[in-house]
């Protein structure tokens, strides 16, 4: 699908304000750092595509006129399960509002009263690495299968020497 919109270079006051939509279809090797943190990234980084959306709106009107910026997104990505080691994949899912601002100090001076995600307008705003800040906070901290068995640790086995037995052996007896 071609975009009239460029994702790198973003116009978010023209998006919002024709109620912008594009789709993509980017592949992970284009998205470093989530690359980073897949096992086994250049195996699988030009086949795995990661399809995303941007959407834009204009909420409210005159004084309380507010730009806002959707961005969905769906990729799988491969892991270790932490449980058993064995590979899996982990498929991640985001669907995020985010609110414009004018500048930099209106987005610290709103932050801790709203809940929504504040960004500062921009006419080169960088959707990529929106995209990718979004996915890095979506992979859960423990990745596991929903139902799998650690391996046997050797070291719990019953035939192992003890460390301490040697001393109880030197141990005084009371007489």
């Amino acid at each position: 699908m071609t975009n009239e919109w460029n994702a790198r270079l973003l116009d978010t006051q023209r998006f919002t304000e024709s109620a912008g939509h594009a789709a993509f279809h980017t592949g992970l090797h284009s998205l470093a750092r989530v690359q980073e943190v897949c096992d086994n990234p250049g195996v699988n980084a030009t086949q795995t595509e990661c399809e995303w959306s941007l959407s834009g709106e204009i909420r409210g009107s005159g004084p309380r006129r507010q730009s806002w910026l959707q961005l969905e997104a769906a990729v799988s990505l491969p892991q270790h399960c932490q449980r058993c080691l064995e590979p899996m994949s982990v498929d991640i899912k985001v669907n995020r509002w985010f609110r414009f601002v004018d500048d930099e100090a209106t987005a610290l001076a709103e932050d801790d009263d709203c809940e929504e995600d504040l960004l500062v307008t921009s006419g080169e705003f960088n959707a990529f690495e929106l995209l990718e800040d979004e996915l890095l906070l979506a992979l859960p901290l423990i990745v596991s299968h929903a139902d799998c068995q650690p391996p046997a640790s050797t070291a719990l086995v019953d035939d192992l020497p003890h460390p301490f037995a040697a001393l109880a052996g030197l141990k005084k007896s009371k007489t």
